[in-house]
Order: C-alpha cells, then structure tokens, then sequence
C-alpha cells in the first residue's frame, strides 16, 4: 500500500475492512463510515460475493455499497452518476 500510495482505499468485505481499520465490529456495522489506514482515508463496504448471495442484482445492499461508492467518487473529486445504472 505504501509503494502505490492511493488516494483512497476501498475494502471488501469484512477481513480487509477489520484488518485495516483494526476494528472488531462486523462489515454491516462499519461499512459506509471513513476510516484510516497509515494515513489513508478506508471505505469499507460489502463484497461482491455476498451480495451475489444475498439476491445479486436484486439484492437490497446493491443500495448501499452504491452510496458508499458514491462516497468514495466525492472524496477523489470523481463525478457521480445520476444513478448506478439499470434503472436503480
């Protein structure tokens, strides 16, 4: 992490969100909240694989890893879309 230097860090899923945030609390209570790591604002959000098991592209958490990303899209100064696609 230190030789890429990012800008903002973006972790999926419960293991990479507690080990870089040191945290013990589970990914549904830390996700969408900014944390640190060496310096570097964190984003954690759910991965991919449990939303594909938990409805895929009807899943209702489709809702919040977007508002999370569009978090992350502010912070770097990146435009955000209107909507995340497929009429959502």
């Amino acid at each position: 992490i230190e030789i890429i230097a990012p800008r903002v860090i973006v972790a999926l899923g419960g293991p990479s969100s507690k080990y870089l945030l040191k945290s013990r609390e589970g990914i549904t209570r830390i996700r969408g909240r900014w944390g640190e790591f060496n310096g570097v604002p964190v984003m954690p959000t759910y991965h991919p694989s449990y939303l594909l098991r938990n409805g895929g592209d009807k899943s209702p958490l489709r809702r919040e890893v977007w508002a999370d990303i569009k978090k992350v899209l502010e912070r770097t100064g990146r435009p955000v879309p209107a909507n995340q696609g497929r009429g959502n």
